[in-house]
């Protein structure tokens, strides 16, 4: 257990101008470094094979892994966690063992609900104007909508988000992302990029 917790908050930072790739002659995907938002791309590392990372890709479907080289990027490892219980509408943070932050939280709609599985923080974004939907902090995750198409020519990203409406915590009216108290995200935005956010059903 302690093995698998160490390999599942271990990031992976891959230096700009590399691009992700499978033990293939030709990648089979290539992402951008540095990624769509300013700073490095990051990507947890769930085996490491030697030669070879086994990582979780920010791609759809939500579960793609590929594989990078390990002599092609830097390793760091760190301990925070997140968990968000679809059940209790709650969200929890840890950073090294202690409890950082937790509180109420709302979730997609039924015809759009937050996908449960084993994401990461990939990109936080301060906004310059807390009272809007998004409140004062975007947490984007390496998780997708299951249920809603191209947005934008884009694929639609769940995100971990403030909110200028408390009144809806507790409730199921997002099109699949968390909203949560903008005194909780605050506490989650400084928490590092690889950041494991596990959506428990």
């Amino acid at each position: 257990m302690i093995d698998r917790l160490r390999i599942l908050t271990e990031e992976l930072l891959i230096p700009a101008g590399l691009t992700l790739a499978c033990a293939t002659e030709e990648p089979w995907w290539q992402l951008p470094n540095p990624g769509p938002f300013a700073g490095a791309r990051v990507v947890v590392v769930l085996r490491d094979l030697g030669e070879m990372l086994e990582v979780a890709l920010p791609v759809r479907p939500n579960g793609t892994t590929g594989f990078v080289r390990s002599s092609d990027v830097s390793l760091s490892t760190h301990h925070a966690r997140v968990v968000v219980d679809l059940g209790a509408h709650r969200v929890t943070a840890w950073e090294e063992g202690v409890v950082v932050a937790e509180g109420a939280v709302a979730l997609g709609a039924n015809g759009t609900p937050t996908p449960p599985g084993e994401f990461y923080m990939n990109e936080v974004q301060e906004q310059d104007a807390a009272d809007t939907l998004f409140g004062s902090w975007i947490i984007g995750l390496s998780g997708f909508s299951e249920t809603l198409p191209l947005i934008d020519g884009m694929d639609p990203a769940i995100a971990l988000h403030g909110t200028n409406d408390p009144s809806v915590l507790g409730t199921d009216v997002s099109e699949g992302c968390i909203r949560m108290h903008d005194d909780v995200i605050a506490r989650l935005a400084p928490l590092p990029a690889g950041t494991p956010v596990e959506i428990r059903s």
